[in-house]
């Protein structure tokens, strides 16, 4: 018997005969609304559930971007750095712990100069080294494989100079025929800074005698007279002027050296290809700390006393150039064309050999 034949039979002896029908439609009609009202009811229980879900399903911010998940094939880098202006962003991505984030531990170990670090990168006893551009063109032509993987910087005016003691007669550029002139390593951007200013005075390299020193071991044997003048970089070049008074003769990093990129980061194509994500998270704080530099360049001042000898108050007016994040294909090719007009080097550099791919 169906549920409507149930219905008329209970209710057929409470009613006339001709209510019967409309009764049993009317209870009918009652439970469909009921059942039409629970599965609504129903359905608007799992939507709220599901929203629920997934409001706590979503994040509560967007993500980070992801770190490579393979970690540096090196976990120590020994790191050669010129202690002057133009690697101060590795000692802030030190203070600031950006190399610590890639899970790199880097020992900078001082150098006398890109060229003297060459032996030291290819022998594997320096990682990285900080150079100049010219001095890599200049060893790549005699046959080695170096690479420029970084930017360091780019020079200003007053941040290279040629120098002289207070005492010294030298007023002029062209005094500085048949004198003795100091200057880090004989090859490279110093080599081709003070041939360009002996250039504009009307002299060459065969009018002066070059003696190879560092930075740091000038002011005082120039004082002493072991020398008459000597190419520095700041913050050298502040640091003998507020100690030993010494004069500068000329701002080398003027006319058509105005504004030139000087300093990157070099390895040998050997390492690079032994260790991608090692140079990747090298480059990724090297260049997060140029960029805090970017916005804040007290950042230079305040690590600089921390590597030189230069006090805090004097490293407040050192002249500063900039420190470019990213490498400047246009900016390296103008010292390649440089080194060799001024003959530093024999042939056209070949930027293609001398970058880093994704430089």
């Amino acid at each position: 018997m169906t549920w409507l034949g149930e219905q008329l039979g209970r209710i057929a002896d409470e009613m006339p005969e001709r209510d019967l029908a409309a009764k049993a439609i009317e209870i009918h009609q009652r439970r469909r609304r009921n059942i039409m009202a629970l599965t609504a009811a129903v359905v608007v229980v799992v939507t709220v559930l599901a929203a629920t879900v997934g409001v706590r399903a979503l994040p509560a911010e967007p993500r980070a971007a992801a770190r490579p998940s393979s970690p540096p094939e090196l976990s120590t880098i020994r790191v050669g750095v010129v202690p002057d202006v133009e690697s101060a962003p590795v000692y802030v991505a030190l203070t600031k712990g950006f190399f610590a984030e890639e899970g790199l531990t880097v020992r900078p170990t001082a150098i006398t100069g890109p060229a003297a670090a060459v032996p030291s990168v290819e022998s594997g006893a320096l990682d990285l080294a900080q150079t100049d551009y010219a001095t890599v063109f200049d060893v790549n032509e005699a046959g080695k494989r170096f690479k420029i993987v970084s930017s360091l910087y780019q020079a200003a005016p007053g941040s290279f100079a040629i120098v002289v003691d207070a005492k010294s007669k030298i007023r002029t550029m062209s005094d500085l025929k048949r004198k003795r002139i100091a200057i880090p390593n004989i090859t490279g951007l110093g080599l081709l800074a003070l041939t360009a200013a002996l250039k504009r005075a009307g002299l060459t390299l065969r009018d002066v005698v070059l003696v190879e020193r560092p930075y740091p071991d000038v002011l005082h044997p120039m004082s002493n007279g072991q020398f008459d003048a000597a190419l520095l970089a700041e913050p050298f070049v502040t640091l003998g002027r507020a100690t030993r008074g010494t004069r500068t003769v000329d701002d080398v990093m003027t006319k058509e050296l105005a504004s030139l990129h000087t300093a990157g980061m070099t390895a040998t194509d050997r390492w690079i290809q032994a260790n991608p994500r090692t140079l990747a998270a090298f480059q990724r704080a090297l260049a997060k700390a140029q960029r805090l530099i970017a916005s804040d360049p007290r950042q230079v001042v305040e690590v600089l006393p921390t590597y030189t000898k230069i006090s805090r108050e004097m490293a407040a007016g050192v002249a500063l150039g900039s420190y470019p994040d990213k490498l400047d294909r246009a900016e390296l090719q103008r010292v390649a064309d440089l080194a060799r007009a001024y003959k530093l080097l024999r042939r056209p550099a070949d930027l293609g050999s001398a970058v880093v791919r994704n430089g």
